[in-house]
């Protein structure tokens, strides 16, 4: 749990269910409209990255940026590799922004977040507390 996350909501808005995907909008401190564009398959041997959802998911993030701020343009998007994620599914982070210190003040959320959670995960690994499920990616599918 993020202390930092407020107001958390997962919704499936018009043309998200078809592409088996969800929504999920939540606020953090000055940075008030984020976004997780989720795409969960029910087939497991479906690629992790679509290149359709991935199209999808740029036209949204346009979307949202227009519906927030009036502009298509004014957003920053997260998005990592398979093996520096959580979970293999394909989920893009939307951050709408209006100005250039709330990209500069995300940046620094973002930081002290993942930073915190890595020296939480060293400390427990060194004290043998390390989880058991601790995330190990696999390779990519077809790959040597």
């Amino acid at each position: 749990m993020n202390i930092l996350v407020r107001r958390r909501k997962i919704t499936t808005p018009p043309g998200y269910a078809e592409r088996e995907c969800f929504l999920v909008s939540y606020e953090m401190p000055l940075c008030k409209s984020c976004f997780v564009l989720c795409h969960e398959p029910s087939d497991p041997e479906h690629p992790s990255i679509d290149p359709s959802v991935m199209g999808f998911f740029m036209a949204e993030a346009h979307e949202l940026s227009e519906r927030v701020t009036g502009n298509s343009h004014s957003f920053v998007i997260v998005h990592s590799g398979g093996f520096v994620r959580k979970r293999h599914n394909l989920h893009m982070h939307v951050f709408v922004i209006r100005r250039r210190w709330q990209k500069a003040w995300l940046y620094t959320l973002l930081a002290t977040i993942h930073t915190t959670s890595a020296v939480r995960r060293a400390a427990l690994k060194l004290l043998g507390r390390a989880p058991n499920n601790s995330f190990k990616p696999k390779p990519l599918r077809g790959s040597a």
